[in-house]
């Protein structure tokens, strides 16, 4: 599907893990040589996010975000009543959620087939809970603790890292364990992927020490989703059951649910363009 774009707009977060101002301005070139140069630029932190309301009255209709997986979510969130699609373009450390759409491509050659009418309009599956909604998935038990020694690591803070991995390696050992409704399995966390037929769930599996070891491995590495897993099942709808408050990383960002809060397949009501075929 051709879809023309003449008024774009970009966000970029520059305290992502590979965006830097030689790269936005090679994207800022881009877009001018190609006959579509960028209505307005917003930098972060430094400016805010633009609103629906923002990029209707300046009439963009392209919305290119050059970021991480975190940055990209808060701005769909913002965005959901807006018509106009959003491009992410691999600008943090992992860009999970940008490989689901452009597969393992640089920015600069996912813009150009932007707007060259190469890519296609998606509404990739998301799941939506009451904390938010997540494009690349939901962890849900005491294990999450191990994000906090992730950021720890990003900051190169000793000190952290010797305060938050004692917590997180208690938390997996014994915090309290989470369980899908209708299933007596308990496990230390939980994954939730969304996927085009229904929630993938997965169960954490922390029942050895060398298992213990390579989930922090993976947590350390950045993909959770690289430790050591069961699958448990795949439906439209997930109740996550527990003891008390869940911790929750919706899109790798912390949150919290009670006990027997629902997890929901559902289409992202915002349009983004995916620049690879499903297939790949």
């Amino acid at each position: 599907m051709t879809i023309p774009f003449s008024r774009p707009a970009l966000v970029c977060n520059l305290r992502s893990g590979s965006s830097d101002e030689a790269l936005v301005a090679r994207l800022t070139e881009t877009c001018r040589a190609a006959g579509a140069p960028l209505v307005r630029t917003a930098v972060l932190p430094d400016d805010a996010l633009p609103s629906a309301a923002i990029l209707r009255d300046d009439g963009v209709d392209l919305l290119l975000v050059l970021s991480g997986d975190g940055t990209v979510n808060t701005a769909a969130g913002q965005l959901e009543t807006w018509d106009g699609a959003m491009l992410p373009l691999p600008g943090g450390t992992l860009n999970l959620f940008h490989k689901t759409l452009h597969g393992d491509r640089g920015p600069e050659d996912i813009l150009q087939d932007a707007l060259d009418g190469k890519a296609r309009s998606v509404h990739p599956p998301t799941i939506l809970c009451d904390a938010g909604r997540a494009y690349i998935g939901v962890i849900a038990g005491p294990t999450t603790a191990w994000a906090e020694v992730r950021e720890q690591l990003r900051s190169l803070s000793l000190t952290g890292l010797a305060e938050t991995i004692p917590d997180a390696i208690d938390a997996t050992l014994h915090g309290d364990g989470v369980s899908i409704r209708g299933s007596d399995q308990m496990f230390q966390a939980i994954n939730l992927t969304p996927r085009s037929d229904g929630i993938h769930a997965e169960g954490i599996v922390t029942d050895s020490a060398g298992a213990i070891l390579r989930h922090g491995i993976a947590w350390l590495g950045g993909d959770f989703r690289e430790g050591p897993s069961v699958n448990l099942s795949e439906r439209r709808s997930v109740v996550i059951d527990g003891s008390g408050t869940i911790g929750l990383l919706l899109d790798g960002e912390p949150a919290e649910l009670p006990s027997g809060a629902t997890y929901r397949l559902e289409p992202s009501p915002l349009a983004f363009l995916a620049t690879v075929s499903p297939a790949q």
